[in-house]
């Protein structure tokens, strides 16, 4: 009965050293350090993560996954409560993506800023701050390979109809024809060999003619240097060229105030001669007989002796 008395004293006591020692390893492996709780929400898909998985800021662990539910406010959203360490520079432009170990699969969040908004959360209003996740490597993988996918189909369909037998047909026409477009230059270019072959000459007499077209300018920009010499003389007011000129212009002027009235005066005695000419010719012509006898004299009018007036 006593030894059973030892033996009950002696499990307690064994089962009190050994809570004692997880309460001391419990306590002296406790987190000490300050965390601050946030929210990731998110649409995407969440594959891999679970809590207590590891949050890193640019790499470095800052905290751990807390718990993972839906947003019981918005349908499909996803919240994810996480707990970090207070020295860590979250701003309000800080996003997270979810990053994967290795091969494992094991998921994780990764915190980073792009600086757009360097204002630190508010923590005092009790109001857990959310942070955005951001699609990571593998979603825009995925999500670049359906495009691709998508693409790729698309691109088969257009081959298939590209490479119908309407089409298939149409390019080997176009190639028949090409060939048969080849063969026809070929023998252009046969014919024109002989026309090649004279081209050396038609350049040499180009290259004469060129050489002929020089000495011509030559010879034009001597006459216009002659003819340029020709006009400075012309202009010269002491030249040859005004001399005459001068000895033109009164010459000119001696005949406009001495000979031209003097002629215009002749002029007027010569019409007059004229006109007395043609009466004399008129009269001549009337009377003849004026010419032998003399000029008659007009028969006398009434009143003038003589004068017979005429019978009825």
């Amino acid at each position: 009965m006593e030894n059973r008395s030892h033996a009950l004293w002696a499990g307690f006591f064994t089962i009190a050293m050994l809570c004692a020692t997880i309460f001391a390893g419990m306590w002296f492996n406790r987190d000490k350090t300050v965390r601050d709780n946030y929210q990731i929400i998110t649409n995407s898909a969440i594959t891999g993560l679970n809590p207590q998985a590891a949050v890193r800021y640019r790499g470095l662990t800052v905290g751990r996954v807390d718990n993972i539910d839906f947003d019981p406010a918005v349908a499909g959203q996803i919240l994810i409560n996480v707990s970090v360490d207070q020295d860590t520079p979250i701003t309000q432009s800080t996003f997270a993506t979810l990053g994967y170990q290795g091969i494992t699969g094991i998921a994780y969040i990764d915190l980073d800023d792009d600086a757009s908004n360097p204002q630190r959360f508010n923590l005092a209003d009790n109001k857990i701050p959310r942070i955005p996740l951001h699609p990571g490597l593998i979603e825009k993988l995925t999500r670049s390979s359906t495009v691709v996918l998508a693409n790729a189909e698309k691109v088969t369909a257009e081959m298939a109809i590209l490479f119908s037998p309407e089409n298939r047909k149409t390019i080997l026409d176009a190639f028949s024809d090409t060939s048969a477009a080849t063969s026809r230059w070929r023998k252009l270019g046969d014919e024109l060999q002989p026309t090649a072959k004279l081209l050396p000459d038609m350049v040499t007499q180009a290259r004469q003619t060129m050489a002929s077209i020089g000495e011509l300018s030559r010879s034009a920009t001597e006459l216009s240097n002659h003819l340029t010499g020709l006009s400075t003389q012309l202009q010269d007011p002491n030249g040859g060229f005004n001399h005459a000129l001068t000895t033109l212009g009164d010459l000119t002027q001696h005949i406009q105030l001495d000979t031209l009235p003097e002629i215009t005066t002749l002029t007027g005695d010569t019409s007059n001669s004229m006109r007395m000419l043609n009466q004399t010719l008129q009269e001549l012509k009337e009377h003849p007989q004026s010419l032998v006898f003399g000029k008659q004299l007009p028969a006398p009018g009434p009143g003038e002796a003589g004068f017979e007036a005429p019978k009825k």
